[in-house]
């Protein structure tokens, strides 16, 4: 029998000295935003930090990532020690000022007056969900400290509602297009050169989304079991995507000669957002063309995190 290692408590402030400095900018990164939304069962993007609401600042402002709906706008609020009514207040203060679906209260320690109140608002707020999580630090052995978020409050319909989005509709297309996706995250991570990073968890929908490093911009991977074609995408869903695009458009002999291959513009002109895009013909249910398909998006994926990275940064 292997030996066990034995779980050690870490206190957090080893990690996180400061809660400005240290602990919000982690929870604004790509890895602590994809481990907070992996908990509410959601794929976030970051808004801003120290966003601005009249005269005060809300720590984390995300929105849900999510196509084929309307953005949700996700405060968050989080501290490095016990809960207290100052920070109460102010996660009710920046919800309102930000319009938010989603309220979340990070903390290392909940008191029973603080839960009960969240209880309370989940109970009597029927349009805004709050969610009361304590932080957990720890290690096992003379590994590296980890982290986990432990659900002290939420709706009491969200997990059924967030099982009921899911499970809508999971027909064998949509069990298949998990199954591709699974398939495509398992060879990103055997590939040596690392060039992205595919952290979202697999969901049985038709798209996949990567981070690219600026909010409102991303990489999305999409496949249409109808039409038989895949995609490789640069999505833009900022207020300013319809300038961001026509920057990018003044631009399209350059990108299209580094891409090596041209491009569909689409300016979505009826929606906030645009994309620019490339399609191949090609259907994941066929076994023959299922693993061509995986490594096409992937080295279509790399290949537009390449070009345009740098781009986006500078707008």
């Amino acid at each position: 029998m292997s030996k066990l290692g034995k779980i050690e408590i870490v206190d957090i402030r080893e990690i996180f000295r400061d809660e400005a400095r240290d602990f919000t900018p982690w929870l604004a990164s790509l890895e602590g935003l994809t481990e907070l939304g992996e908990k509410l069962g959601v794929d976030l993007e970051l808004v801003s930090v120290e966003s601005r609401s009249g005269s005060y600042k809300a720590d984390i402002v995300a929105k849900v990532i999510n196509e084929d709906e309307e953005d949700h706008i996700v405060v968050i609020e989080n501290q490095l020690d016990s809960t207290n009514h100052d920070h109460l207040g102010k996660i009710i203060t920046y919800s309102a000022g930000h319009n938010a679906k989603i309220c979340v209260w990070v903390s290392t320690s909940f008191t029973d007056e603080h839960r009960q109140a969240v209880d309370w608002l989940n109970e009597h707020v029927t349009d805004i969900a709050f969610f009361a999580f304590e932080i957990e630090t720890f290690r096992i052995g003379d590994s590296d400290p980890a982290i986990t978020f432990k659900q002290i409050s939420s709706p009491n319909q969200w997990a059924r509602a967030v099982r009921a989005s899911r499970n809508r509709e999971v027909s064998e297309v949509k069990l298949d297009q998990l199954s591709f996706w699974q398939d495509l995250r398992a060879y990103a991570e055997s590939q040596a050169d690392g060039k992205i990073h595919l952290g979202r968890t697999p969901r049985a929908q038709h798209w996949y989304h990567i981070a690219i490093g600026r909010s409102g911009f991303l990489i999305g991977l999409t496949v249409n079991s109808i039409s038989k074609q895949v995609g490789c995408e640069l999505y833009m869903s900022d207020e300013n995507a319809k300038r961001y695009f026509d920057h990018l458009l003044d631009q399209k002999e350059e990108i299209e000669t580094e891409l090596g291959y041209p491009l569909e513009w689409q300016r979505l002109e009826d929606k906030k957002a645009t994309r620019i895009v490339v399609y191949r013909s090609g259907s994941i249910e066929r076994e023959e063309e299922r693993q061509e398909l995986i490594k096409w998006l992937y080295e279509k994926a790399k290949e537009f995190h390449r070009v345009f990275y740098h781009l986006i940064q500078s707008l």
